[in-house]
């Protein structure tokens, strides 16, 4: 995922739009769950006056594993912003006039990755006693612990 400054010098522009598709998985930190390959990156690159540049857009990814609470397989979409600065001032490295976002891209997706991953927002899980899945049906465990 490189965007070439060059480009957009010689076209005359200070901006250029991109599109990228990303299509190698790596690992995420959530158990039983994978990213969905492609992560889609769509922005636009900034020349800034100091020669740097500033990158912003956004990254639409899904991600498909196990509910945190019912343990029913789901799939979830994410879109999430982005804006980056570039070059002298910081943030991602400009080298021959070309931005690599590759390894920012992928800190993006792991940091906007929930720790909880849930089939539905309100999703009621299983029971803890009989493991029967709460947004199916009630659980007759505590109906009887209930009669007691």
């Amino acid at each position: 995922m490189i965007v070439d400054l060059r480009e957009i010098k010689r076209a005359g522009k200070s901006s250029q739009s991109f599109f990228f598709e990303y299509n190698e998985k790596f690992d995420i930190p959530l158990p039983n769950a994978q990213l969905v390959v492609p992560i889609k990156v769509a922005g636009e690159a900034f020349i800034t006056e100091n020669g740097g540049a500033e990158v912003e857009g956004e990254i639409a990814f899904a991600v498909k594993g196990e509910c945190t609470r019912c343990l029913k397989e789901t799939e979830k979409q994410f879109v999430v912003n982005f804006d980056e600065v570039c070059g002298e001032e910081g943030g991602i490295e400009i080298i021959n006039d070309r931005i690599d976002l590759t390894e920012t891209v992928k800190e993006i997706v792991i940091v906007n990755i929930p720790i909880t991953f849930l089939c539905k927002d309100d999703c009621k899980g299983l029971c803890p006693d009989c493991g029967a899945d709460l947004n199916e049906s009630e659980c007759k465990c505590n109906n009887e612990q209930d009669g007691k």
